[in-house]
């Protein structure tokens, strides 16, 4: 094929390929984004989902608070705080309504005798005149809170007089003391009895069971009661209440970081929408007064993880997001990223890979297609060659034999003078020129008819070796003249065969030409006629150049001639096998091929004998 017309033919395949790849590499494009965009939507809805059933939840928390401000909290909540004069107040901030311990001028009598003690004990170091003096304060003690004072002091002087017994005794009535019962930093005073009383197992027990009526109201103790009360049970060794008081402990720590920062997030609320802001780490969802109420109000902070954990089933598997990832959960949590569970994608994955299937198939048929039309356009280019060589040849062929007959018909008209025996050598090459010429032009006439499927053979019985002796009378004068040996051998117990006998004696003769062109610089040919168990065989041996085993399939196609330098000088149209081979398969045979190159070729035809034994 010309280069341009396969330049041609590869941009007409090419260009729609391209076309179908392009388009479909947009479409997947187009679905991811789509996909994308879907998903992003879902996250979102579901975002909104979260968002809205957490604002349910930390609003009815806010409410219970509100209405119920000395209920028992809901386990979320972390303190609840009032935003007023523009600071944020926490019940640990109030000041402590205790006074100093004398300071009350209506219990005069209380501190003279106190003071008359404390100088005895710590001045004059006379402690049994002090425990006398504090025994007499007690006695003139009008609170609750003076009389605790003196006793603590009664028992740090019995302590020192070595009298064990009466200063435990003193201080486990301190220990009882009620917890609202502080000193003027709002500090318990029953915390103070209690590191003296850990020295026992009794003693130890006295002061759990004190920490343990803390714990309910660790959110009204200062800082340093806090820290007094997880020392003092790190010394009893209670590691539970440790744990609580240390998260207390940190939880106060964050809590005053809120206060210093929480007017910077007062801003954050500009509507009468309910809002909630996440602060610290751990993280906290801390209320935010919103615009158009009273400038006091409560300020609650939760403790985010035990809100996720409180959501519905559907919501489960959503988690604060660590960094600025996330999907934010609306207004009403300004500032709160969280992550949702993955979505499934099974679906956008199966109509990707279906996508690309269907694109991968629609190319691979495209480029088979073309496969397809490339080799039948090669198979066309090689046929019209194939023709114009056939025409070629068939122009040569039939000039041979007619400038031959010319010759000799113009030599025999001129020739007043020759001689009987020269005429009649001169009539026998016109004669066997003209069958020769005969032949070519049955082939030919037999090729066209099989072309157009109009080829019919008339069956009748045939004997093979009457076929065999005609083929090889009409081949003997060429093969004579070309010094030619034709060796026959016929099997003469054969039966006949049903068979169109003109057909037949062509296929042979075909062979006998084609040893004869073939046979190189060997002159012997061997026609041979036999049987097997069930076939009749007609064998035409040459021992001539012989057929490459590549090519011996390809023999019997149509204006098929082997290329090779030994061919090129051999005249023939490439049709004499195809007749053989279209005769014998007509008859219910096959024809067999045995060679090498240099070696010579065998042609077998297998006839079936039918019924005949």
């Amino acid at each position: 094929m010309p280069r341009r017309q396969f330049l041609l033919f590869l941009a007409a395949l090419l260009g729609p390929c391209l076309f179908l790849l392009a388009f479909g590499l947009r479409l997947l494009d187009q679905e991811r984004q789509l996909e994308q965009k879907r998903i992003q939507e879902e996250r979102q809805r579901q975002a909104d989902r979260v968002g809205q059933e957490l604002l349910t939840l930390v609003e009815r928390i806010r409410l219970d608070l509100a209405l119920t401000p000395d209920g028992r909290p809901h386990p979320a909540v972390v303190f609840v705080g009032k935003w007023r004069e523009g600071r944020l107040e926490f019940p640990w901030d109030a000041p402590s309504k205790a006074q100093p311990v004398c300071d009350s001028s209506a219990d005069s009598a209380f501190c003279g005798r106190l003071r008359q003690a404390e100088h005895a004990e710590l001045v004059a170091r006379e402690f049994d005149s002090a425990a006398q003096g504090y025994g007499e304060a007690i006695q003139a003690a009008r609170q609750p809170g003076t009389e605790t004072h003196a006793r603590l002091r009664l028992a740090r002087t019995l302590a020192k007089l070595d009298r064990r017994a009466q200063a435990r005794i003193e201080y486990e009535r301190v220990l009882r003391t009620p917890s609202a019962v502080v000193d003027e930093y709002g500090i318990p005073l029953g915390l103070y009895a209690a590191p003296p009383l850990l020295a026992t197992e009794r003693g130890r027990n006295e002061v759990l069971a004190l920490i343990w009526r803390h714990l309910e109201g660790l959110d009204r103790l200062p800082a340093p009661a806090l820290y007094m009360l997880r020392d003092l049970a790190q010394e009893a060794g209670s590691g539970e209440v440790v744990t609580r008081l240390a998260e207390r402990i940190q939880d106060r720590e964050q809590a005053v970081g809120l206060q210093r920062d929480f007017a910077r997030l007062m801003p954050v609320s500009r509507t009468p929408e309910p809002m909630w802001v996440p602060f610290g780490d751990p993280p906290w969802l801390v209320s935010i007064p919103a615009a158009g109420r009273p400038a006091e109000g409560l300020v609650i902070a939760l403790r985010a993880t035990d809100l996720f954990s409180r959501l519905s089933p559907a919501a489960r598997g959503v988690e604060l997001a660590r960094g600025n990832t996330g999907e934010p959960l609306g207004e009403n949590f300004p500032g709160l990223l969280v992550t949702l569970p993955a979505l499934d994608q099974t679906g956008a994955a199966s109509r990707r890979i279906f996508l690309l299937l269907a694109l991968v198939l629609v190319l691979g048929l495209t480029l088979f297609a073309g496969h397809l039309l490339w080799r039948d356009v090669r198979r066309e280019a090689r046929l019209a060659e194939m023709r114009s060589q056939f025409v070629s040849s068939v122009s040569h062929e039939l000039k041979t034999p007619l400038a031959t007959i010319r010759v000799f018909s113009e030599m025999m008209r001129l020739g007043d003078e020759l001689d009987r025996d020269t005429q009649c050598q001169h009539l026998d090459t016109i004669t066997q020129e003209t069958a020769r010429l005969s032949r070519l032009v049955d082939n030919v006439l037999a090729f066209a008819r099989i072309e157009q499927g109009k080829q019919v053979y008339r069956t009748q019985s045939v004997a093979l070796a009457g076929v065999i002796d005609a083929a090889a009378r009409a081949i003997e004068y060429p093969a004579r003249e070309s010094g030619f040996q034709l060796e026959i051998s016929a099997d003469g117990d054969l039966p006949p065969v049903s068979g169109d006998r003109d057909a037949l004696e062509q296929a042979v003769l075909n062979l006998l030409s084609n040893a004869m062109k073939y046979s190189g610089e060997s002159r012997r040919i061997g026609l041979h006629l036999s049987r097997d168990e069930s076939a009749a065989l007609i064998r035409v041996v040459d021992h001539g150049i012989g057929i490459p085993n590549e090519e011996q399939t390809r023999i019997f196609e149509r204006f098929y001639r082997v290329p090779s330098t030994e061919n090129e000088h051999v005249p023939g149209t490439g049709l004499g096998l195809t007749l053989v081979d279209h005769i014998i398969k007509a008859h219910g045979g096959s024809v067999e091929v045995e060679s090498a190159p240099g070696k010579g070729s065998t042609f077998t035809l297998r006839l079936p004998l039918g019924n005949h034994s």
